[in-house]
């Protein structure tokens, strides 16, 4: 064969592969799908979580109990008691015995002997946020305890930043009151003005 055929048909093999390219197929990372399903799964959760706590809102917001739970609104010296069962936390008369009146007053003296706290709270978010300098906020406050007496959790509203929500929530974590075999939330209002 003719030395040139030879190399005229080898650049010409070369040619066409170059043409074709080199396709390159790419395979996914195993951890960087691992990390995507982990992703995916995670905010699955939250948005279970986050309808949950949205249900549990609505249900707050409608003054429901869950049949065992008692629901103490204090406004100014009025205390009104929701109860699931028609009982108080202590299961005494439907309004509440003695035992219940002692926690309920318990309750009242916490929130009263903070105030020095909240206000600090409110004063240092009115230093970093200046639209809260114009106005006195009516603060909503709902604090949820254990039969054990200790809080599960407390709200605030209307939600002045994070920082206020997170002082409130390490004040409110001192509120602890003695054991009742029901669990109750207490809610009640505080103003809030700035100084």
């Amino acid at each position: 064969m003719n030395r040139w055929l030879v190399v005229a048909l080898g650049a010409a093999f070369a040619a066409s592969l170059w043409a074709c390219g080199k396709k390159e197929v790419k395979v996914p990372d195993p951890q960087t799908e691992a990390d995507l399903v982990a992703c995916r799964d995670k905010v699955g959760d939250q948005d279970e979580l986050r309808s949950l706590l949205e249900k549990e809102i609505a249900d707050l917001k409608l003054g429901s109990t869950t049949g065992d739970e008692v629901i103490v609104t204090i406004e100014g010296d009025i205390v009104t008691i929701k109860a699931g069962k028609g009982k108080g936390p202590n299961q005494g008369e439907p309004k509440g015995n003695a035992k219940d009146e002692a926690l309920y007053d318990q309750f009242i003296a916490r929130v009263k002997s903070s105030r020095g706290a909240i206000k600090k709270c409110y004063q240092n978010a009115l230093k970093k946020d200046s639209k809260l300098q114009a106005r006195t906020v009516s603060l909503n406050i709902q604090v949820n305890y254990l039969t054990s007496g200790k809080m599960s959790s407390a709200t605030f509203n209307p939600r002045i930043s994070p920082n206020f929500d997170t002082c409130m929530g390490s004040i409110a974590g001192r509120w602890t009151l003695p054991a009742a075999p029901r669990k109750v939330a207490f809610q009640t209002k505080m103003m809030l003005t700035p100084e």
